[in-house]
């Protein structure tokens, strides 16, 4: 597929009127096999649809693994992909169609997000990624976002390559086209393994856009004349989780995910105002917790921190001035909370907490 070279821009959003369509956090989920059915006919835990594509041996349940991953991330979804060049993996949920039709008018950017770890260094072909598809019966790539396990970009091999994804017409012609999130088209945007990053991407029903965010990237595309985007007004049909293979492939590799967030949106929220490059620039500690959390950061000043629910809902807000800051959690319930954390000059990130 075509590598495009992306002009990247830095953008502050909001979450004013954003509304939750799908989320996925694992931790109300058994440790081990998502389903017992690879035919995408019977759900598995917490509704979700597994399927594989005909290919590799290593076809099986535990493709799809929710797997305890401890610390902050708690539970998290491990796929493994094909040993072979074919064997594509799908994990998908029902209802999208209807969130998507009963969310509020003018919210027409379908936003996701989620937290993505390679894992260890493999020699695998395999690759892991989320798409929106469109609500067709030949459905369509709205957008979509992942890493090759290992990619050649002019002549040199480079592990943990972040795409893009999106539908297209260019030059071959018209379909699913990746799309280099680098600095230029020489570098490509990459990972390191074994460590959790944020990542997020978007389409626009109204206007056929796709940003994609994360760890330095922040690019758009609104397709170029003679060759414009083709996706203008198709709604979202279902957001899937894939691990994809590739052309000689022999080896299978797994990579896991957290923390799946679908909005619809009237403006850009992706990653919310967070500077991606300085995500990691808070530490929050001890998680688990039964009582008190302390924020600390060596950079920058602790501003202000809002913890939310599951659903959304926020159950704690508080401001501080200093680099450290103790949030009392001892008044919460037991559950999975999530805690976002901003300076005074623009830094934020989001933690998942667990209270005990």
């Amino acid at each position: 597929m075509k590598k495009l070279l992306l002009a990247l821009f830095i953008s502050s959003t909001s979450f004013v009127g954003a509304q939750v369509l799908q989320s996925e956090n694992f931790e109300t989920m058994t440790v081990g096999n998502v389903g017992t059915d690879l035919t995408g006919v019977t759900p598995g835990q917490n509704g979700w649809y597994t399927g594989n594509a005909t290919g590799g041996t290593n076809g099986n349940n535990s493709n799809y693994q929710v797997v305890a991953v401890g610390g902050t991330q708690g539970n998290a979804l491990q796929i493994t992909g094909s040993n072979a060049a074919t064997g594509t993996r799908f994990m998908w949920k029902d209802g999208m169609v209807d969130a998507w039709a009963g969310r509020t008018a003018g919210n027409d950017i379908i936003e996701v997000e989620f937290d993505f770890n390679p894992l260890a260094a493999s020699t695998s072909l395999n690759g892991f990624r989320v798409y929106i598809y469109s609500d067709e019966t030949t459905a369509k790539v709205l957008a979509g976002m992942g890493v090759a396990t290992n990619a050649t970009v002019s002549a040199v091999s480079y592990a943990n390559v972040v795409q893009g994804f999106a539908y297209w017409t260019s030059t071959p012609g018209t379909g699913t086209y990746s799309f280099g999130l680098g600095p230029n088209a020489t570098t490509p945007a990459v990972l390191m393994p074994s460590e959790w990053v944020r990542l997020g991407f978007s389409f626009n029903n109204a206007t056929g856009e796709v940003k994609w965010k994360g760890p330095d990237i922040d690019a758009a595309f609104t397709g170029t004349t003679p060759f414009p985007v083709v996706t203008v007004g198709l709604n979202p049909g279902e957001v899937d989780f894939l691990g994809t293979t590739g052309t000689g492939n022999t080896v299978a590799d797994s990579s896991m995910f957290d923390n799946l967030v679908v909005r619809a949106s009237a403006t850009d929220t992706l990653l919310g105002t967070e500077t991606i490059s300085r995500a990691n620039a808070f530490s929050a500690y001890p998680n688990p917790t039964k009582d008190f959390v302390t924020v600390s950061s060596y950079d920058y000043s602790v501003n202000t921190i809002q913890i939310t629910d599951i659903n959304g809902r926020t159950v704690k807000t508080m401001t501080n001035d200093s680099n450290n800051a103790q949030v009392d959690l001892s008044g919460l319930s037991q559950g999975v909370y999530m805690m976002k954390i901003s300076s005074n000059d623009g830094v934020s990130t989001t933690k998942k907490i667990i209270k005990q």
